[in-house]
């Protein structure tokens, strides 16, 4: 069993608190300057079982970490991003479900970063070996012109801005020069991450639906607007008298423009009235698209619709 940090290892007692057997973690490889997220990869099989494989010895608490915090969000329930429907253009589905796993990436990874300084696990090496690994993955901008690389150069140095301090931080002073444009970019996402309150899943909710708004105001420039509120669903966080409530007192269902992911259903999605993002789809079939139905549906309590459509969502404590 590879030794880990005395805050690592009480993370991941707590992380085994979900499981029936205790996660595995294997450390394989020789060490190397350049951290990446990828260097760690969990795997949890359909008998839940976990297990998390570092390919990169240089940091293994940082690295293990990470991992760890990624599964513990998933436990207690916060949401993660999906898709219910998709059109008829699979780069455009595969396009928008990146972006949006990439923007929700940033909220995770302010909370882990956030507790991978409390645990003191930012140490020098780390903080040079994360930048080396940014550095090496992204390409140094040759101009203003769209070279393919804009989306991947704002997430790597978001990630970046989240681990090496921000953008007054003279270990990013160089990237002012080397990617101006995607700088200036990935610091106004960064500016959303650092005034969201995180704490709890309702915040991180809304912190990921304010992130896709900064991301359409920030691309507009590039005359890139993408349909988050349509396309992608944030599942909702709700309190118990907000399930008590009716459906129509807090959504509104719309009938999508997309394809249903289910066969032979009309997707109808149920849209936030406080901030009209997509928070679930309906899938259904003709008998269900009535005027009557719909009337009837509106009306019950929003619990009731959730639980018989079978619809994930978390209740707040």
């Amino acid at each position: 069993m590879t030794e880990l940090d005395p805050a690592v290892s009480q993370l991941l007692d707590k992380v085994n608190e979900g499981f029936d057997v205790p996660m595995d973690i294997t450390v394989t490889g020789e060490p190397s300057a350049e951290l990446r997220n990828a260097d760690g990869d969990t795997q949890i099989d359909e008998q839940l079982h976990g297990h998390i494989t570092v390919t990169n010895p240089l940091a293994v608490d940082y690295t293990v970490s990470h991992e760890l915090w990624h599964v513990l969000l998933r436990l207690m329930n916060f949401p993660s991003t999906g898709t219910a429907v998709h059109t008829e253009n699979k780069d455009y589905n595969d396009q928008m479900r990146a972006i949006a796993g990439g923007l929700e990436a940033g909220v995770i990874h302010r909370i882990i970063v956030g507790w991978q300084a409390e645990a003191n696990l930012l140490t020098p090496t780390v903080l040079k070996a994360v930048r080396a690994g940014i550095e090496a993955d992204t390409p140094v901008e040759v101009g203003e012109e769209d070279d393919g690389m804009v989306l991947t150069r704002i997430f790597n140095l978001l990630d970046g801005l989240l681990v090496l301090g921000g953008p007054d931080s003279d270990m990013i002073s160089a990237w002012y020069t080397k990617y101006p444009m995607a700088l200036k970019f990935a610091t106004e996402l960064y500016n959303v991450l650092t005034e969201a309150d995180l704490s709890e899943p309702r915040t991180y909710r809304v912190a990921i639906v304010k992130m896709f708004k900064q991301f359409n105001e920030t691309m507009s420039v590039m005359g890139l607007n993408l349909d988050f509120e349509n396309f992608i669903v944030v599942p909702p966080v709700l309190s118990k008298r907000q399930l008590r409530l009716s459906l129509s007192q807090l959504y509104l269902l719309s009938n999508s423009e997309y394809v249903s992911d289910k066969p032979h259903t009309t997707a109808y999605t149920a849209l936030g009235k406080s901030d009209n993002q997509a928070a679930f789809v309906l899938q259904l079939d003709k008998n269900q698209t009535k005027p009557e139905y719909f009337q009837k549906l509106y009306d019950r309590p929003l619990g009731d619709v959730l639980d018989e459509f079978g619809i994930g969502y978390t209740v707040r404590q």
